[in-house]
């Protein structure tokens, strides 16, 4: 194949996150909305605030600002997510627009939230800056991203089986490393070169309940992008493997009647002097 036409990470983040925004709700959903009022508090929403909802995916913590009565608003690079997010939360207001080059004047929201979006972008650094810019003195940003696989119990599980069975080394796009702001110091770091000051890192206790084992490869598969990737470009034999050892290992771990796994995430928080 001819590199020039192979396509960027965006692209391929793009076009993954609009085939899957139908399935979101049901699979990672599940997850990301246990972090939306965490969030929430982190900037200190009330009402007739504006806030914006960077990378917004189904609209959950603008709706949820929304209802609190904020004056919200979500933005998103998949045209799909978009219309998931209308269609989850018709009162709001949601549009197509790009994290890293924001359509909206300076000093002009009270919070702005980027719920798991930074994993997704090319260039974090720009969407970081862009919050401050739109931000006014005195508002909040916050962001959340999954904490390392060695504290995330369903990371572990996979990472764990494509190594033993596969590889981690497969044809994907060049990409900012995916657990770069799960490192509290680097998140601080980023926050503090892009003029945040007041700056608090956190860890939240998520926890994901499986019914079935084989919910484990359906959020892969349905509601991930990089990771459904790389198991997408291993072997047929080796996948087989990968499959396979998943789905052992999330019985081996089930009580009851759930598989119940650690899915912390890291949450930053900061304040536009």
């Amino acid at each position: 194949m001819n590199s020039s036409k192979a396509p960027t990470f965006r692209q391929q983040e793009l076009s993954g996150w609009s085939a899957k925004a139908k399935h979101y709700n049901d699979y990672a959903g599940a997850i990301t909305r246990s972090a939306v009022q965490p969030l929430l508090d982190a900037v200190g929403i009330r009402s007739g605030a504006r806030l914006l909802d960077v990378a917004c995916g189904p609209g959950y913590v603008a709706g949820s600002a929304f209802e609190q009565g904020a004056k919200s608003m979500g933005i998103d690079f998949s045209p799909t997510m978009v219309s998931e997010a209308k269609s989850h939360f018709p009162q709001c207001e949601f549009r197509e627009g790009d994290a890293e080059a924001l359509p909206f004047d300076s000093d002009t929201f009270d919070a702005v939230v980027c719920a798991f979006g930074l994993l997704h972008l090319t260039e974090p650094d720009k969407a970081i800056q862009e919050a401050f810019r739109v931000l006014r003195p005195g508002g909040r940003y916050a962001f959340t991203v999954w904490a390392t696989p060695d504290r995330h119990e369903f990371f572990t599980l996979v990472l764990g089986a494509i190594k033993t069975y596969g590889t981690l080394d497969v044809a994907l796009p060049p990409a900012p490393p995916m657990f770069r702001f799960s490192d509290p110091k680097e998140s601080e770091r980023a926050l503090s070169k892009a003029g945040f000051k007041r700056v608090q890192v956190t860890e939240l206790p998520l926890v994901w309940e499986a019914k079935s084992p084989q919910e484990a490869l359906d959020i892969l598969y349905k509601s991930t992008v990089r990771m459904a990737m790389t198991l997408e470009l291993q072997s047929p034999d080796a996948l087989a493997q990968i499959h396979q050892a998943v789905l052992n290992q999330m019985l081996r771990l089930k009580t009851g009647e759930v598989t119940r796994l650690a899915w912390p995430a890291v949450m930053a928080v900061a304040e536009k002097p």
